[in-house]
């Protein structure tokens, strides 16, 4: 049976609270529409694709939040029943809903003005470890990161925030300061979508950043770094809190909070866990054909 996935401008609000009911499994999702909605950061090329907006969603459904202009960062995050332990939907559903999905990803590419990096191949982040099995299996699947841990944080786990040491004050990241984070992270961020993400960082008394991190457009924890002298100070944990609070509560009026931590990053696992954070699921960002002719060169 063909699924009909709707494609709208911005979410209804059936669709922000049927993705509540799922928390944590549709958080990225969740918080990326949320953003769209509450900043008004959306472009002519955003699309919410789903396979419901003002209808009941019945027990197997999709949200997706797709943008090809994000390109080369992440252009899709996707949600999909499939993924919550506590459902007892189909999943050979779900599978064809999210095919269907890569179907209308096609045709919304093929009527994008603007050129692509990558055409035919689509960066969908945070993805979910059993999505990308699914599409590991459908051939759809170019590129994956390595494996990552979604780490949720909540409200009323969070540590108390604490002083910072003399001669060491808060700021944000300027613009001036995004060749140095650029620099000391081995993911390919563009510099101009990163001065437009909300930011706290630590500086010296002169005006140097010694520890930063970002809220990624999902509502994530993003580039944490504390420059290798002024570790093992509680500063990068310090930052983390300060954007949590500061930044990120307007969205996370649920108390949740998340981040993507490699599994051999250990040193910001450490800090997660210090923040009490939970590790919940594996996430991949993952590189995805729009079609198997894609994959075979057709």
């Amino acid at each position: 049976m063909a699924t009909n996935i709707l494609d709208n401008t911005e979410p209804s609000e059936l669709v922000l609270k049927t993705l509540s009911e799922h928390l944590p499994y549709s958080l990225p999702t969740l918080r990326r529409l949320q953003f769209m909605k509450s900043t008004g950061a959306r472009t002519a090329n955003s699309h919410v694709l789903s396979t419901f907006d003002t209808g009941a969603p019945g027990k197997n459904f999709l949200v997706a939040y797709l943008d090809f202009s994000s390109g080369p960062n992440t252009e899709m995050w996707l949600y999909s029943t499939i993924e919550n332990p506590a459902m007892t939907g189909d999943e050979d559903v779900c599978e064809q809903q999210i095919l269907q999905l890569l179907e209308r990803a096609s045709v919304i590419e093929r009527e994008y003005k603007d050129q692509r990096e990558n055409p035919g191949v689509l960066l969908i982040g945070s993805l979910h470890k059993k999505i990308v099995q699914l599409l590991e299996r459908r051939s759809l699947v170019k590129m994956s990161s390595p494996e990552h841990f979604k780490f949720v944080f909540r409200t009323q786990d969070l540590p108390e925030a604490r002083e910072l040491p003399d001669g060491l004050s808060w700021s944000s990241v300027r613009e001036s300061d995004i060749p140095l984070v650029l620099s000391r992270t081995s993911i390919p961020y563009v510099a101009a979508a990163m001065k437009l993400l909300p930011s706290i960082a630590i500086e010296t008394s002169t005006g140097v950043p010694i520890a930063w991190t970002f809220l990624g457009a999902d509502g994530s924890l993003k580039t944490l770094h504390c420059e290798e002298e002024y570790r093992r100070q509680g500063l990068a944990k310090a930052v983390t809190l300060r954007l949590f609070h500061e930044k990120s509560a307007t969205l996370a009026t649920d108390g949740l909070y998340h981040a993507d931590v490699a599994v051999n990053n250990l040193p910001s696992q450490g800090v997660c866990k210090s923040m009490r954070g939970t590790i919940e699921w594996s996430i991949y960002y993952t590189w995805v054909f729009l079609s198997r002719e894609q994959d075979e060169g057709v």
